[in-house]
Protein backbone atom coordinates (compact mmCIF):
# COMPACT_ATOMS: atom_id res chain seq x y z
CA UNK A 1 0.00 0.00 0.00
CA UNK A 2 1.42 3.40 -0.98
CA UNK A 3 1.91 6.21 1.53
CA UNK A 4 -0.94 8.18 -0.06
CA UNK A 5 -3.31 5.22 0.17
CA UNK A 6 -2.21 4.60 3.76
CA UNK A 7 -2.87 8.27 4.58
CA UNK A 8 -6.28 8.18 2.96
CA UNK A 9 -7.12 4.97 4.80
CA UNK A 10 -6.23 6.73 8.05
CA UNK A 11 -8.43 9.69 7.14
CA UNK A 12 -11.32 7.38 6.36
CA UNK A 13 -10.86 5.64 9.71
CA UNK A 14 -10.94 8.99 11.49
CA UNK A 15 -14.08 10.03 9.63
CA UNK A 16 -15.71 6.63 10.17
CA UNK A 17 -14.92 6.74 13.88
CA UNK A 18 -17.04 9.88 14.16
CA UNK A 19 -20.09 8.15 12.69
CA UNK A 20 -21.13 6.31 15.88
CA UNK A 21 -21.28 9.72 17.58
CA UNK A 22 -23.94 10.78 15.11
CA UNK A 23 -26.97 10.15 17.25
CA UNK A 24 -28.77 13.46 16.79
CA UNK A 25 -30.44 15.00 13.75
CA UNK A 26 -28.93 15.09 10.26
CA UNK A 27 -27.76 18.69 10.70
CA UNK A 28 -25.57 17.85 13.67
CA UNK A 29 -24.50 14.57 12.06
CA UNK A 30 -23.37 16.42 8.95
CA UNK A 31 -21.58 18.95 11.12
CA UNK A 32 -19.69 16.17 12.92
CA UNK A 33 -18.55 14.83 9.54
CA UNK A 34 -17.48 18.35 8.54
CA UNK A 35 -15.66 18.93 11.82
CA UNK A 36 -13.91 15.57 11.46
CA UNK A 37 -12.79 16.50 7.94
CA UNK A 38 -11.51 19.84 9.23
CA UNK A 39 -9.55 18.13 12.01
CA UNK A 40 -8.14 15.65 9.51
CA UNK A 41 -6.94 18.47 7.24
CA UNK A 42 -5.59 20.52 10.19
CA UNK A 43 -2.74 18.11 10.91
CA UNK A 44 -0.92 20.68 13.09
CA UNK A 45 -3.97 21.18 15.33
CA UNK A 46 -3.77 24.96 14.94
CA UNK A 47 -7.51 25.36 14.56
CA UNK A 48 -7.05 26.66 11.02
CA UNK A 49 -6.36 25.19 7.61
CA UNK A 50 -3.76 26.80 5.39
CA UNK A 51 -3.20 26.17 1.70
CA UNK A 52 -0.43 23.64 2.39
CA UNK A 53 -2.73 21.61 4.65
CA UNK A 54 -5.37 21.52 1.94
CA UNK A 55 -2.81 20.60 -0.71
CA UNK A 56 -1.56 17.61 1.28
CA UNK A 57 -5.14 16.51 1.96
CA UNK A 58 -6.10 16.97 -1.70
CA UNK A 59 -3.15 14.84 -2.85
CA UNK A 60 -4.07 12.06 -0.43
CA UNK A 61 -7.76 12.24 -1.37
CA UNK A 62 -7.01 12.12 -5.09
CA UNK A 63 -4.79 9.07 -4.58
CA UNK A 64 -7.54 7.45 -2.52
CA UNK A 65 -10.19 8.18 -5.13
CA UNK A 66 -8.05 6.95 -8.01
CA UNK A 67 -8.56 3.29 -7.14
CA UNK A 68 -7.17 1.94 -10.41
CA UNK A 69 -4.14 4.25 -10.40
CA UNK A 70 -4.72 5.72 -13.86
CA UNK A 71 -4.45 9.32 -12.55
CA UNK A 72 -8.04 10.05 -13.60
CA UNK A 73 -11.11 10.00 -11.39
CA UNK A 74 -14.47 9.34 -13.05
CA UNK A 75 -17.66 10.09 -11.13
CA UNK A 76 -17.92 6.50 -9.84
CA UNK A 77 -14.51 6.77 -8.14
CA UNK A 78 -15.28 10.29 -6.93
CA UNK A 79 -18.53 9.31 -5.23
CA UNK A 80 -17.09 6.09 -3.81
CA UNK A 81 -14.74 8.20 -1.67
CA UNK A 82 -17.05 9.57 1.00
CA UNK A 83 -16.16 10.59 4.54
CA UNK A 84 -19.67 9.98 5.81
CA UNK A 85 -22.02 12.36 4.03
CA UNK A 86 -23.79 9.58 2.10
CA UNK A 87 -24.62 7.75 5.33
CA UNK A 88 -25.94 10.95 6.92
CA UNK A 89 -28.00 11.71 3.80
CA UNK A 90 -29.42 8.18 3.75
CA UNK A 91 -30.39 8.40 7.44
CA UNK A 92 -32.11 11.71 6.71
CA UNK A 93 -33.99 10.24 3.73
CA UNK A 94 -32.13 12.60 1.37
CA UNK A 95 -29.83 10.25 -0.53
CA UNK A 96 -31.19 11.47 -3.88
CA UNK A 97 -30.39 15.06 -2.89
CA UNK A 98 -26.88 14.03 -1.83
CA UNK A 99 -26.35 12.27 -5.17
CA UNK A 100 -27.44 15.39 -7.03
CA UNK A 101 -25.12 17.58 -4.95
CA UNK A 102 -22.18 15.22 -5.51
CA UNK A 103 -22.83 15.26 -9.26
CA UNK A 104 -22.88 19.07 -9.25
CA UNK A 105 -19.60 19.26 -7.30
CA UNK A 106 -18.03 16.72 -9.65
CA UNK A 107 -19.21 18.69 -12.71
CA UNK A 108 -17.62 21.87 -11.33
CA UNK A 109 -14.36 20.08 -10.56
CA UNK A 110 -14.26 18.28 -13.95
CA UNK A 111 -13.42 21.55 -15.68
CA UNK A 112 -13.09 20.17 -19.20
CA UNK A 113 -16.33 18.17 -18.90
CA UNK A 114 -14.81 14.91 -20.13
CA UNK A 115 -16.33 12.87 -17.31
CA UNK A 116 -13.01 12.38 -15.50
CA UNK A 117 -11.31 14.62 -13.00
CA UNK A 118 -7.55 15.00 -13.31
CA UNK A 119 -5.14 16.04 -10.57
CA UNK A 120 -4.69 19.52 -12.10
CA UNK A 121 -8.48 19.95 -12.26
CA UNK A 122 -8.86 18.96 -8.62
CA UNK A 123 -5.96 21.22 -7.63
CA UNK A 124 -7.51 24.17 -9.46
CA UNK A 125 -10.96 23.53 -8.00
CA UNK A 126 -9.83 23.12 -4.41
CA UNK A 127 -7.53 26.15 -4.60
CA UNK A 128 -10.43 28.21 -5.93
CA UNK A 129 -12.77 26.76 -3.29
CA UNK A 130 -10.24 27.62 -0.56
CA UNK A 131 -10.06 31.24 -1.73
CA UNK A 132 -13.84 31.45 -1.95
CA UNK A 133 -14.25 30.18 1.62
CA UNK A 134 -11.57 32.51 3.07
CA UNK A 135 -14.03 35.30 3.78
CA UNK A 136 -11.64 37.44 5.83
CA UNK A 137 -8.78 36.99 3.34
CA UNK A 138 -6.28 35.99 6.04
CA UNK A 139 -5.03 33.01 3.93
CA UNK A 140 -6.30 30.41 6.40
CA UNK A 141 -9.70 28.83 6.95
CA UNK A 142 -11.26 28.76 10.36
CA UNK A 143 -13.64 25.95 11.22
CA UNK A 144 -16.57 28.28 10.58
CA UNK A 145 -15.23 29.38 7.18
CA UNK A 146 -14.68 25.74 6.22
CA UNK A 147 -18.13 24.56 7.32
CA UNK A 148 -20.12 27.49 5.96
CA UNK A 149 -18.07 28.61 2.96
CA UNK A 150 -16.11 25.73 1.45
CA UNK A 151 -18.26 24.84 -1.59
CA UNK A 152 -18.40 21.07 -1.09
CA UNK A 153 -19.48 21.63 2.52
CA UNK A 154 -22.14 24.09 1.34
CA UNK A 155 -23.38 21.59 -1.25
CA UNK A 156 -23.59 18.74 1.26
CA UNK A 157 -25.36 20.92 3.83
CA UNK A 158 -27.88 22.05 1.23
CA UNK A 159 -28.48 18.46 0.16
CA UNK A 160 -28.78 16.96 3.62
CA UNK A 161 -30.28 19.80 5.66
CA UNK A 162 -31.45 22.65 3.43
CA UNK A 163 -33.22 24.28 6.39
CA UNK A 164 -29.87 25.15 8.04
Amino acid sequence: MTLARTSIAGMLCIAASALPLLAQDAGSEGRVVGETLFATIDTSNRGTIHAGDLEAFRDAVFAGMDTNGDRRVPYAEFVAWDPGFARVAEAAGRLDHYTTASRVVFAFWDRDGNGEMSEPEMRFAMTHDFRRADLDNDTVLSLDEFLTGFPIMVAMRAAIRPDL
